[in-house]
């Protein structure tokens, strides 16, 4: 089985994919005493449904994706540290599959029509929120497969 290493999450390597959930290099506001506020982070057209998924441990290997044509997918790790896997939008080839370790806290945001697997916990079950368009996963999802499985390599 041929294995990818999984990268560090930054701006500049998630960029071809989406943007990185974080409030690095943002300008805060709110009260300085009692909280710092950074409004709109992501900003989704339309109605707009907040999905729980508990990410429940299992091997690290990629076959499956799926992506949305009409909306951006944003996954936040709520509890644990999660690694999704994901290639450019357009054919799905194994040689374009990169892996991201999200930190507990972080999260993604990523662009329409990028492919991206089911993430996967690491070291325990994971409670991560996903925010997207409402009802995406009954009417703007599709799936395609590697021909043969990636493992990942932390």
């Amino acid at each position: 089985m041929k294995m990818i290493q999984v990268q560090k999450l930054t701006q500049e390597a998630f960029a071809p994919f989406g943007e990185v959930l974080t409030t690095e290099g943002r300008e805060a506001g709110g009260n300085p005493a009692s909280h710092l506020w950074y409004p709109q982070a992501v900003v989704i057209d339309g109605p707009t449904s907040i999905n729980l998924m508990r990410v429940l441990p299992h091997d690290f290997i990629l076959k499956d994706f799926e992506a949305h044509d009409h909306t951006t997918e944003n996954l936040i790790a709520m509890d644990g540290d999660l690694i999704v896997g994901m290639a450019p939008a357009g054919a799905l080839e194994a040689d374009n599959v990169k892996a991201f370790y999200i930190p507990c806290g972080l999260g993604i945001s990523l662009k329409p029509s990028v492919w991206h697997a089911v993430p996967f916990a690491v070291g325990k079950e994971v409670m991560s929120v996903c925010i997207f368009r409402n009802n995406t996963s009954h009417d703007d999802i599709y799936f395609d497969s590697l021909q043969e499985e990636l493992g990942l390599m932390l």
